[in-house]
């Protein structure tokens, strides 16, 4: 691993620490969420990064991938647990970290933000070379048990690679002896428990909100339409984006984005994520870190102040 290759993955880091931060001020019962998304999107690129995937900003029984819309009406309720999910890139080298939000402080909802944390520090303790990442799953599901709630088992974390945000092997939050692949300097993960009052699975909602270019397609495309993919896949490189980021850059009119975006999912030319929601409706916390391995086997949580 080379010098550089580290920096990138700081620098990313440090793009994403300080949305984060700024996120924690922004987040009050009746703020918006568009503004809360735009501002801290805005953050990763005033620090010289980009956007990895467009902001998460999921509620309660929603799990991953409520990402605000164009026109997004929505604001931060009185209560609940509201999970960020921010990931930015530099030269391609990402960081992927979230923190969950206990609105207005329950008592009953901290619970599952400590069973989540004290899960994500239990595997940062383990994650050296030698170790098999069923062994990481194993730590979490304890500590997560051990606060009398569930880790989502058809969630987990996953490796990055350059431009890659789910590059090949999957962390899991339970001891599931499959993933038996081993932790080796040079490797980056994302990892992020999940913990819940429920049964510990995730179903996929109705409704998409992040999108990714997968390939372009030429047969029976009218001429606008190959402009737009074209550009859509300059604009993205083949990382998920949200239409919010199409209208930003003026890559197509906002009155047609939505009808383009549903014709390039039904050619393929886009792949979408659903909304992830739990499958009895229990609230779900979450807790992301980036990690990744030097040469010389030390650890280092690039999402980390």
């Amino acid at each position: 691993m080379s010098e550089e290759w580290i920096e990138s993955y700081l620098s990313a880091g440090k793009a994403v620490i300080a949305a984060k931060k700024l996120a924690e001020k922004l987040i009050k019962p009746r703020a918006s969420f568009l503004e809360i998304a735009n501002k801290c999107e805005e953050e990763i690129l005033n620090q010289g990064c980009e956007l990895s995937f467009p902001i998460n900003m999921s509620l309660n029984e929603h799990a991953a991938h409520y990402s605000p819309t164009i026109d997004d009406p929505t604001v931060v309720p009185d209560k609940g647990l509201l999970k960020i999910d921010l990931g930015s890139h530099f030269n391609g080298y990402i960081a992927d970290s979230a923190i969950t939000f206990n609105i207005n402080s329950d008592p009953k909802l901290q619970n599952y933000i400590d069973a989540a944390q004290e899960a994500l520090d239990a595997a940062i303790e383990i994650f050296k070379p030698g170790t098999k990442l069923y062994e990481l799953g194993e730590v979490i599901a304890d500590k997560i048990h051990n606060h009398g709630l569930n880790p989502i088992s058809n969630l987990g974390g996953h490796e990055l690679k350059q431009f890659k945000l789910h590059a090949g092997p999957f962390i899991p939050n339970v001891k599931d002896k499959s993933h038996n692949e081993v932790l080796k300097p040079g490797d980056a993960y994302a990892c992020e428990p999940f913990a819940t009052s429920g049964k510990g699975l995730v179903t996929n909602g109705k409704m998409s909100y992040i999108y990714r270019f997968v390939k372009r397609v030429k047969k029976n495309l009218p001429y606008e339409e190959i402009s737009y993919m074209k550009k859509i896949e300059d604009l993205t490189k083949n990382l998920p984006f949200s239409p919010r980021l199409l209208e930003k850059n003026n890559i197509i009119p906002k009155n047609k984005i939505q009808r383009i975006i549903d014709t390039f999912k039904r050619k393929q030319i886009l792949d979408h994520y659903p909304i992830l929601i739990e499958i009895t409706g229990a609230p779900v916390a979450q807790q992301e870190h980036t990690i990744i391995i030097d040469m010389d086997g030390n650890p280092i949580v690039t999402t980390q102040e």
